[in-house]
């Protein structure tokens, strides 16, 4: 009789339960148990944590898309919280900025990035992987299987749509991993339970809608409604008089509406739309659809409320967007799920009568949606907007305007300041009047050029001004203007300046190389420069080395007002001499000796009516 040895090892030779004469579990069959509970565990944790990773490295990846409308408020806001100690305005979301600045201050996020925009980005990136946790905890607590749950967190993470919200630096996206938490708390499906979940839940949607108040919309139905429907009155009451009391107090009416307008900043929602129509309708459809299911009502309700808040023309279609994503995508996998699972009864009904059509439906939706997502994702991770042109712009403006009024976006706002700037001489459009921005040195980021349309002073300021510097070419391009009141150089005075140095040129004092004669008399020397050629050579030989161009301001087609000159017979320190003791607008922004000569260099912007007697031909 042979014998056959049973190991832990192969654990698929014996039966899960094996009855003892008492009618017991073994021991084996009961670890054999836990043993595949917790396999089952791991590997759901493993995937929800890929996918969350997923999730930030996409949006990591993103970071460097060119800046969305509204996000340089929130720039200056978490920069002004972080690096300066304050909030630049208390009535727009100001616990957003506080909890956005409190993690780049902690972090340095801003001494890490090149850029002020990707500081304030990084902050959105860790509120979405968090809101993808967040999630995955609601759809386990709607009763969703784990496998549901981990898809809704897939199709947040790689939706387009989803992406481009969650990238941008909005108070929104903070917001959402306090919707998130705050609903989970409140889902329950028992009547009776401890008092504490409840509290904070509300404690937790409180914050949410304090944070951005577009969010009180889908509070307010989905929230009223998993609490109404436990029939407890007392218990709605004492939860929703909270609520309004915590909102009432941490928010007040015109934070409220100053926190809608914010929310309103950015495209609207059909330009969304075009995005990511695939998660769209499906997001649609499955929130019509969850209606019919008294487990997902409550969500697809508070999805319904705020795609209708998103539609109104001029409302708030980028802020509601970013709060409905994640509970739309939710819905989505929800949807599925319980239609896969509906048994239909009746005589003539096989039961699961509805699988096979809703996976054919499901399968036909992604095999669409996966071509569509390729296309929106290199779209949007691919496209980056150049930061060398602002860059270039903030090193001129530190160069050549030290003490100048300075109005700009919030973002290159930022980057000044961070750059050693003083904010008493920067300022941001947004808080420039009219009058200020018809007396201040712009700078015209794609940034600034989105406001056009919403900001018509800064638009005609900037029609105004002179270009004085350009960096970059295409949606990247930064210009350089002064203002107008400054006095823009006349078409005209082109031809005086053509004229001015074809006389300076011509003099026999005057020794250049070829392309300073050249520049001379094509008019491309400043009016400062040629004035003073002339004094000097009519009083002794002058040598000009070089007319050097400074940086972006031959694309603006600006005069050089750079001369390098070398000493004829003279010590040049009294060359510098002569360009030291000149006053008004003659007077040189410095005078450098350098090992090739005496560099002389004009403040940035040609004054006009200096070359009178040349205006004539």
């Amino acid at each position: 009789m042979t014998s056959r040895r049973l190991s832990v090892e192969t654990p698929d030779h014996f039966p899960d339960r094996i009855p003892d004469p008492l009618g017991a579990t073994t021991w084996r069959a009961a670890a054999l148990a836990r043993t595949r509970a917790l396999d089952r565990e791991i590997l759901a944790t493993a995937g929800l944590l890929a996918v969350t990773a997923s999730a930030a490295v996409l949006r990591l990846a993103a970071a460097g898309a060119p800046a969305q409308p509204g996000e340089g408020r929130a720039v200056a806001q978490t920069f002004a919280v972080d690096s300066l100690g304050t909030l630049l305005d208390s009535r727009t979301s100001p616990l957003a900025w506080l909890q956005v600045g409190g993690y780049t201050a902690a972090t340095d996020a801003f001494a890490r990035h090149t850029s002020a925009l990707g500081a304030a980005r990084e902050p959105m990136v860790i509120a979405a992987a968090g809101a993808a946790l967040l999630l995955w905890v609601l759809a386990r607590r709607i009763g969703l299987s784990v496998a549901t749950a981990t898809a809704a967190v897939a199709v947040t993470a790689a939706a387009p749509l989803a992406v481009g919200l969650q990238l941008g630096a909005r108070p929104e996206n903070v917001a959402v991993p306090w919707l998130l938490a705050g609903t989970a708390l409140l889902w329950t499906s028992r009547r009776h339970r401890r008092l504490p979940p409840d509290l904070w839940g509300t404690a937790f949607l409180v914050v949410a809608v304090i944070t951005a108040p577009v969010a009180a919309v889908f509070v307010v139905v989905t929230g009223s409604w998993l609490v109404w429907r436990r029939g407890r009155r007392r218990l709605s009451l004492m939860l929703a008089c909270l609520f309004a009391l915590g909102t009432g107090i941490g928010l007040g009416a015109s934070a409220a509406l100053s926190g809608l307008r914010v929310a309103a900043e950015g495209p609207a929602a059909g330009d969304w739309a075009r995005v990511d129509p695939v998660f769209v309708v499906a997001g649609l459809l499955a929130a019509a659809t969850g209606l019919l299911s008294h487990r997902l009502r409550p969500l697809a309700a508070g999805v319904l409320a705020m795609a209708a808040v998103a539609a109104v023309p001029g409302g708030p279609g980028s802020g509601a967007l970013v709060v409905v994503v994640a509970p739309a995508a939710l819905l989505v996998a929800g949807v599925v799920e319980r239609a896969v699972r509906h048994r239909l009864t009746g005589p003539r009904v096989r039961p699961h009568a509805l699988r096979l059509p809703v996976v054919a439906l499901a399968v036909a939706v992604v095999a669409a949606a996966v071509p569509a997502w390729l296309t929106g994702l290199r779209s949007v991770v691919g496209t980056a907007s150049d930061p060398a042109p602002g860059a270039a712009a903030a090193r001129w403006v530190r160069d050549n305007l030290p003490g100048a009024v300075i109005a700009t976006d919030g973002i290159t706002w930022a980057d000044l300041v961070r750059g050693g700037r003083s904010p008493e001489i920067t300022v941001r459009t947004l808080d420039c009047p009219e009058d200020c921005l018809s007396r201040s040195w712009l700078v015209i980021t794609p940034v600034a050029r989105a406001a056009f349309a919403r900001r018509p002073a800064l638009a005609e300021a900037a029609a105004a001004g002179e270009v004085v510097a350009a960096f970059g070419g295409g949606a990247d391009r930064v210009l350089v203007q002064r203002p107008a009141a400054d006095g823009v150089v006349a078409a005209g005075e082109a031809g005086a300046r053509s004229r001015a140095g074809a006389a300076v040129a011509g003099s026999n004092r005057l020794t250049a190389p070829g392309d300073v004669h050249e520049a001379l008399r094509e008019g491309r020397a400043d009016p400062r420069v040629l004035t003073a050629l002339t004094a000097l050579s009519a009083t002794r030989p002058v040598r000009v080395a070089a007319l050097p161009a400074v940086a972006g301001e031959d694309a603006a087609e600006q005069p050089r007002r750079q001369v390098l000159l070398t000493a004829a017979g003279e010590p040049a320190e009294q060359l510098a001499l002569f360009f030291t003791s000149q006053h008004g607008v003659f007077r040189p922004d410095s005078v450098r000796t350098t090992p090739e000569g005496v560099l002389v260099r004009y403040p940035a912007g040609v004054p006009g009516g200096l070359l009178l007697p040349f205006d004539n031909p």
